[in-house]
């Protein structure tokens, strides 16, 4: 079977290219792709060049030409002698890069896919794998429910984050960005408040909402290592802050003592993969990857995890570096992206 493959060839230069797809092996399904989503922090980086990994010896996968996404819905066609789970015609969730189709190899990392409820339609089902990252925000603080949450930044893994943690209970849930098109996209989803940083200091902003010295729960979605600082302080004492973003470089001006230590503040991380490992599932409850995606669809499918206002662009393949572009110069005017196959 030939399969259209996106490539980030070098930084800046994203093509497409078509390779014969062999029959399924034995541990092998072949999936046909109706959507895949694109993930703007990780995929920025690496069409940038900027992404740590990218220089590391040790991850010889995260080279040039690098083929980007991890978030894709679509439907079963082929499945190896082995497979027993698996038929032709399962519509499925799986962690895919932008292809038309994609061989999944069982016990591999990306080899995980899940089965669609009924009636989930390709679009939502495609966030999925992205929307993981935003969730750890709700699972790591144990429970949400009653408590008090501000997400720092609302790009789609901010959005995820305030969307999960509405959904879990949180309440009230604040949205804090300087992108007019982000807050109202949190709006849009049901958060009971926005913060605009240009308006003001955000920590006092957010005291005159709450009417008290910050919030329970603080999640710092923007992946800049120096916000993570100021998610601190906006953490009312013994509150918890959640990195969900993946911060790429070194934080400056941390008074530990002053701003975590004495203020009894627990600062935790919540990759969307580290989380869910075995060795780490204690940490997160009774959680692992597969319940955590069974959950993410479930509730895209009822619509109590909601992506209103969340998609600003439908495209192509062909259209995915100008849609990086805008990702990256026109926030304004882009925030989720989705690519169609069908």
């Amino acid at each position: 079977m030939q399969a259209i493959q996106v490539v980030i060839r070098e930084p800046f230069q994203v093509g497409t290219r078509t390779v014969e797809l062999p029959p399924p092996r034995e541990n092998q399904i072949l999936v046909e792709t109706e959507v895949s989503a694109v993930s703007a922090g990780t995929e920025l980086a690496v069409w940038t060049g900027t992404h740590q990994w990218l220089k590391d010896p040790n991850l010889p996968d995260w080279k040039f030409p690098f083929p980007p996404g991890y978030s894709a819905a679509g439907t079963v066609v082929a499945v190896g002698a082995g497979i027993k789970d698996w038929q032709p015609g399962d519509r499925v969730s799986y962690p895919g890069n932008h292809a038309s189709a994609e061989l999944l190899t069982i016990g591999h990392e990306r080899g995980r896919l899940w089965k669609l409820p009924p009636g989930l339609d390709a679009e939502k089902a495609a966030l999925a794998c992205i929307a993981r990252y935003g969730l750890g925000a709700a699972i790591r603080v144990g429970s949400p429910l009653g408590k008090s949450a501000a997400v720092l930044g609302l790009g789609i893994i901010g959005q995820f984050a305030l969307r999960s943690l509405l959904a879990s209970g949180a309440h009230p849930v604040v949205g804090i960005d300087a992108v007019r098109r982000r807050r109202e996209a949190a709006l849009a989803a049901g958060a009971d408040h926005v913060i605009d940083p240009a308006t003001g200091p955000i920590k006092e902003q957010l005291a005159d909402y709450l009417r008290v010295r910050g919030a329970e729960v603080v999640a710092d979605a923007t992946g800049v290592p120096d916000a993570v600082p100021v998610a601190m302080s906006l953490a009312c004492d013994a509150g918890q802050v959640v990195i969900v973003g993946s911060p790429r470089g070194q934080a400056q001006q941390v008074n530990f003592y002053d701003d975590l230590h004495r203020r009894y503040i627990e600062v935790t991380g919540a990759h969307g993969n580290m989380l869910f490992e075995p060795a780490h599932t204690r940490l997160a409850g009774a959680w692992d990857i597969n319940k955590a995606q069974r959950w993410l669809l479930a509730m895209l499918n009822s619509g109590r995890l909601s992506v209103a206002g969340l998609i600003s662009h439908r495209i192509t393949p062909d259209q995915l570096n100008s849609a990086y572009e805008g990702l990256r110069n026109s926030k304004e005017d882009y925030l989720g992206v989705v690519m169609r196959w069908k």
